[in-house]
C-alpha cells in the first residue's frame, strides 16, 4: 500500500509538471492544463482518487498548500504600489466585492437555478479572484505599471478575504454555531483581527531576528515554512479560514520590511508555489465525478455568461464610480477576474458537507467552480494582451532590450536595435557616458539598475533581453545574475570577460551568457569600432548561408520577421534562417556587403504591407 502512495505522489508531480511544461511551450493557461492532466488520470483513468489514497489528510494538505500560495502572493505586496494606485485597490475590495456577491447570489438563483441559501454561497465563492492565474497573465499581457498594480493587489488580498466571507455564510448555513447574528459578527470581526495581528506579528518578529543574524542563512527558507504553518494554524484557531489572512499579512510584512535576503527567500517561495499549485489544481481535478458533471446545465452556462459579462463589469464600474480612474482602466479592470485554485479548493471543502446536509444543489457546486476557473482563465487569458494594446495599457512592444553601460560600442549596438524596430533602454551611472545616447535620441536611465529607485521610474516588464556591457566584469556579472531568474538565463548576456579575469572564476550561476564570443571584451569592441567598424545588417534570402568573414565581421543577433531578437552567445548555436536579418559588426571593408538597418527594416515593412 505504502509503494502505490508513493507513486501516486510521484504521478501527481509528473502531471503538474508536466502540465506546466507544456503551458510554458505552448504559451497556453496552465490552469487548463491541469485541470485536465487531472480529469484524465482521475474519472477518466482511474489512477488517482484523492478522497480515498489520502483520507483524512486530504484537506489539511489542500489548506496548508493554499496557505503557502498566498504567503508567496503576499511577499509581493508592495506599499510603494498601493500608494501609486490611490483608492483603485480599497474600492475593489471594499465596494466592488460586496456588489459581486450580492449581483452573483441574483444570478446563482434566477438563471442558475440554486435555492437562495446555496446562490449566497455561491456569490461569496465567485468573490475571490486568484493570484495563481493573475501573475501568470499579468506577465503576459505586460500591461503598464498601475493597472498591473490594481489587478495584482485585488488578486492577492481578495483570496483570503473571500475565503473567509465564504466561511462565515457556509457556518451560518450549517448552523456551526449557537450565538446570535450580532454575536456572531462580532466574534467573526475579532477572530479575524486578531489573526491579522498574529501575521503581522510573527512578520515583524522575523524580520527582527534576521537583521540581528539570530537566524543562519540556510534556514531562513525552512523557518519561514514553518512560521506559515504556524500562522495558518493560530489565524485558524480564533476563527475558521482566517488563518489565510495571517498568512498573506505575514508576506506583505515581510516584502516591505526591506530585508537583504527577501529577493533569496521570494524566489525559493515562488519555486514551492508553482510545485503546489501543479499539484494540488491535479488533485482537485481527479476529485471529479462523471455524475457531478451531469449537474451542469444551460442553467449554469447562463450564469457564468453573465458573470464574464455583466457582473464583473458592473461590479467595477460601479465601485470606481468618482475613484478618479480612467475609463481605459475601469473597462479593463472590469474585464479581468480569473478565478484560480482557492476557489476550487473552499467549494471542494464545502460542497460534500452541504450535501451530506441535505442541500440541493451542493453536488453541482465543484463542477460550477471548476467551469467558471476554465472559463475565466481561457476569455481572459485570450484578450488581456490584445484589449490591453488597444486601449493604449500595454506596456509597450515586446522584444524590448535593455543594455546595462553606455560603452562607445553599447552605444552604437543600442542604435542599431533601434533602426531595427526594436524598443531599447540604456542604462548607465555617469550622466556623460550617456550624453552621446541622448544626443542620438535613444531612450536612456541615469541610475543604478539594481536599485529601487529604478525598479520605481522604468516600468522593466517592456524587456525580454538584457546584455551587462559595462568594463567592470565583476558589475556585468551581478547585473545579469540578478535579472536571469525573471528574464531566463536564455535571454541574458554579459560581455566577455578581460583577460586578467578569468571567465572560469566566476561559477556558472553566477553570470550570463557571453555576447558574440569568450574573447571580444568591451577594449577590444570599443578598439575596433575606434578602428571604424560599424554596424549592419544582411538579411538572408531563402535557401541561401549568410556570406561574411568573421574576421572582418561579427555577427551579434539575429532578428526575427515578427520581430523577436536572437543575440549571439558561445554557449549557443548561431542560426538565423529565411527572412532573418542579421546584425552585424564589421570593419571598413565589409561595408559594401551590409545594408543600413533602418533601410532594411522600412523595405520589409513596405513588402508586408503589400503582401511580398
Amino acid at each position: 500500500m505504502e509503494h502505490l502512495l508513493v507513486a501516486k505522489l510521484a504521478l501527481i508531480a509528473g502531471v503538474g509538471v508536466g502540465a506546466q511544461w507544456l503551458a510554458w511551450r505552448l504559451h497556453a493557461p496552465a490552469v487548463i492544463l491541469l485541470a485536465l492532466g487531472g480529469i484524465l488520470i482521475g474519472p477518466v483513468l482511474g489512477w488517482l482518487r484523492p478522497a480515498e489514497d489520502f483520507g483524512p489528510m486530504l484537506g489539511p494538505f489542500v489548506g496548508l498548500s493554499v496557505a503557502v500560495i498566498l504567503f508567496e502572493g503576499g511577499l509581493n505586496l508592495k506599499l510603494r504600489e498601493l500608494r501609486s494606485v490611490g483608492t483603485a485597490v480599497p474600492r475593489l475590495l471594499f465596494l466592488a466585492a460586496p456588489i459581486t456577491w450580492g449581483l452573483t447570489a441574483l444570478a446563482g438563483h434566477y438563471v442558475a437555478g440554486f435555492s437562495w441559501s446555496i446562490a449566497i454561497l455561491v456569490g461569496a465563492l465567485l468573490v475571490i479572484t486568484g493570484p495563481t492565474v493573475i501573475g501568470p497573465l499579468l506577465r503576459q499581457a505586460k500591461l503598464e505599471r498601475d493597472t498591473s498594480a490594481m489587478l495584482k493587489w485585488e488578486g492577492i488580498l481578495n483570496d483570503p478575504l473571500g475565503a473567509i466571507l465564504a466561511v462565515l455564510v457556509f457556518e451560518a448555513l450549517t448552523a456551526a454555531h449557537a450565538d446570535t447574528p450580532a454575536r456572531f459578527a462580532i466574534g467573526a470581526a475579532v477572530g479575524i483581527a486578531v489573526a491579522a495581528a498574529v501575521g503581522l506579528g510573527l512578520g515583524l518578529g522575523f524580520a527582527w531576528l534576521t537583521r540581528r543574524g539570530h537566524i543562519a542563512e540556510f534556514l531562513k527558507a525552512p523557518a519561514l515554512i514553518g512560521l506559515v504553518a504556524a500562522a495558518y494554524a493560530l489565524g485558524n484557531a480564533v476563527q475558521a479560514e482566517a488563518g489565510l489572512i495571517a498568512v498573506t499579512l505575514l508576506g506583505a510584512c515581510l516584502a516591505n520590511k526591506g530585508l537583504a535576503s527577501i529577493e533569496q527567500i521570494r524566489r525559493f517561495k515562488e519555486y514551492v508555489g508553482v510545485l503546489l499549485v501543479s499539484a494540488l489544481f491535479v488533485v482537485l481535478a481527479a476529485t471529479l465525478e462523471a455524475g457531478m458533471l451531469a449537474e451542469l446545465d444551460w442553467g449554469i452556462a447562463g450564469f457564468v455568461l453573465l458573470l464574464l459579462f455583466a457582473i464583473r463589469p458592473l461590479s467595477v464600474w460601479l465601485a470606481t464610480l468618482g475613484g478618479g480612474l480612467d475609463w481605459r482602466r475601469r473597462l479593463l479592470v472590469g474585464w479581468i477576474a480569473p478565478r484560480g485554485i482557492v476557489v476550487v479548493a473552499v467549494t471542494g471543502v464545502f460542497a460534500p458537507a452541504l450535501a451530506r446536509q441535505g442541500y440541493a444543489g451542493a453536488e453541482a457546486l465543484v463542477p460550477l467552480a471548476f467551469a467558471v476557473v476554465f472559463a475565466t482563465v481561457v476569455a481572459h487569458g485570450a484578450t488581456v494582451k490584445w484589449l490591453g494594446r488597444r486601449l493604449g495599457l500595454a506596456a509597450g512592444p515586446e522584444h524590448g532590450v535593455l543594455i546595462v553601460g553606455a560603452t562607445p560600442w553599447s552605444t552604437h549596438l543600442a542604435q542599431a536595435l533601434r533602426n531595427l524596430g526594436l524598443p531599447v533602454l540604456l542604462a548607465d551611472t555617469n550622466p556623460h557616458h550617456l550624453v552621446a545616447a541622448e544626443e542620438a535620441g535613444l531612450d536612456t536611465f541615469c541610475g543604478e539598475i539594481l536599485s529601487e529607485l529604478a525598479d520605481q521610474r522604468l516600468d522593466l516588464t517592456r524587456f525580454e533581453h538584457l546584455v551587462a556591457a559595462t568594463d567592470n566584469d565583476a558589475y556585468n556579472a551581478l547585473v545579469a545574475s540578478q535579472f536571469a531568474p525573471e528574464l531566463g538565463t536564455n535571454r541574458t548576456f554579459q560581455l566577455a570577460s578581460h583577460p586578467e579575469v578569468e571567465p572560469q572564476e566566476l561559477r556558472q550561476g553566477a553570470r550570463g551568457r557571453e555576447l558574440i564570443s569568450a574573447e571580444l571584451d568591451s577594449d577590444q569592441l570599443d578598439a575596433r569600432l575606434a578602428e571604424g567598424w560599424t554596424f549592419g545588417c544582411q538579411r538572408i534570402a531563402k535557401g541561401k548561408a549568410p556570406v561574411w568573414k568573421e574576421e572582418d565581421a561579427t555577427a551579434v543577433a539575429w532578428i526575427s520577421p515578427g520581430g523577436e531578437v536572437h543575440f549571439r552567445s558561445a554557449e549557443a548555436k548561431f542560426a538565423p534562417g529565411d527572412g532573418d536579418a542579421v546584425l552585424i559588426f564589421a570593419a571598413p571593408r565589409q561595408r559594401e556587403r551590409l545594408q543600413d538597418c533602418a533601410r532594411l527594416r522600412k523595405r520589409r515593412a513596405r513588402k508586408e504591407e503589400a503582401g511580398g
